[in-house]
């Protein structure tokens, strides 16, 4: 613990050999700049005093925190909390390399069911006052609260895990309870661009049932509208090599269904995109049917053995308690 000030951000420089690099497009970091945006910065930030070897201007290196200093610099702060130590560079490294060690995070369905919690315990709270205290906005709040529907263990320790992204794991909770687990392997393989409005077709299919009063069909294989990649949409405005391969495949001369074409492309509706999803989706099912077949294999080997066991020992026992009335 060093010494406490109000340091001016001008004066804070990066370490040039941060252990983690911020990510100032992730949801949790926008989450952040939000927050201290709207409620300041809490806490401190760790630095040491340092001189510039080529200047010789004296000035603060960052030790530790440098996600809530980008985030403080981000949100328009001129000045943060900061605990000025003296440390050298082996110093330094060490310190940075046992703050991460110890930083334990919050998963995300554990935040979520604890933003329950203070609703609960708040029954006039509303979303919107929660998010002004917490400086989030009503819809990351929205977002949040909605993983408490994924009430199923397996699924929620994979979010908790990261191995279901969170926009992935937001659409996953928009989802029937006994319609989650069918979508969890796309949810840990997919992009958003292609899980999100899966799920989305999905739900209007389920909806839609409902309001005509039929049966909900087994899921069935749906193409799924996204974009292309912006770079790949450049690429081919500069070169045109996809809409030459496309209309010649379709034999397109009429210039309208041409630019149909286009369109669908650049939404992978294509027929050439729409193969490439039925196959990934097909692939993707037989990848599911045999894991589930070992499974299935696997507990009736497990049921089998024990039924086995149970046979063997019911026979000892009898073959003992014959001895023992001889």
């Amino acid at each position: 613990m060093g010494e406490l000030k109000v340091i001016p951000i001008s004066e804070i420089r990066e370490n040039p050999v941060a252990l983690r690099t911020v990510n100032r497009e992730s949801e949790e970091y926008m989450g952040l700049v939000d927050s201290i945006r709207n409620k300041g910065f809490l806490g401190a930030i760790t630095v040491r005093p340092k001189k510039d070897e080529e200047t010789g201007v004296m000035f603060f290196e960052l030790v530790d925190g440098l996600h809530r200093f980008c985030a403080s610099k981000d949100a328009g702060l001129e000045t943060i909390n900061a605990d000025v130590v003296n440390l050298d560079d082996d110093q330094t490294l060490e310190a940075q390399i046992l703050t991460n060690i110890h930083k334990i995070e919050t998963r995300p369905i554990e935040y979520s069911r604890q933003l329950t919690r203070i609703l609960s315990r708040n029954p006039l709270m509303t979303e919107s006052e929660l998010a002004a205290k917490l400086g989030k906005s009503p819809q990351w709040i929205g977002e949040r609260l909605g993983l408490t529907k994924i009430t199923n263990e397996n699924i929620a320790t994979l979010v908790n895990e990261g191995k279901i992204k969170l926009a992935n794991a937001y659409a996953l909770a928009k989802l029937p309870p006994d319609e989650m687990a069918s979508f969890v392997d796309r949810a840990m393989t997919l992009p958003p661009d292609e899980f999100v409005p899966a799920v989305n077709a999905r739900i209007k299919e389920i909806r839609d049932a409902k309001r005509k009063g039929t049966d909900v069909s087994t899921e069935e294989f749906n193409p799924v509208a996204y974009m292309q990649k912006m770079k790949d949409i450049k690429q081919e405005l500069t070169d045109g090599l996809i809409g030459k391969a496309l209309c010649k495949s379709e034999n397109v001369t009429n210039p309208e269904v041409g630019f149909a074409l286009a369109v669908q492309w650049i939404l992978h509706l294509d027929p050439k995109s729409v193969e490439a999803q039925r196959a990934k989706d097909d692939a993707r099912k037989a990848e599911r049917d045999a894991a589930n077949k070992k499974k299935n294999e696997e507990r009736a080997k497990k049921m089998a053995e024990k039924a086995k066991k149970a046979a063997e020992e019911a026979a000892k026992a009898q073959a003992e308690l014959d001895e023992s009335t001889k």
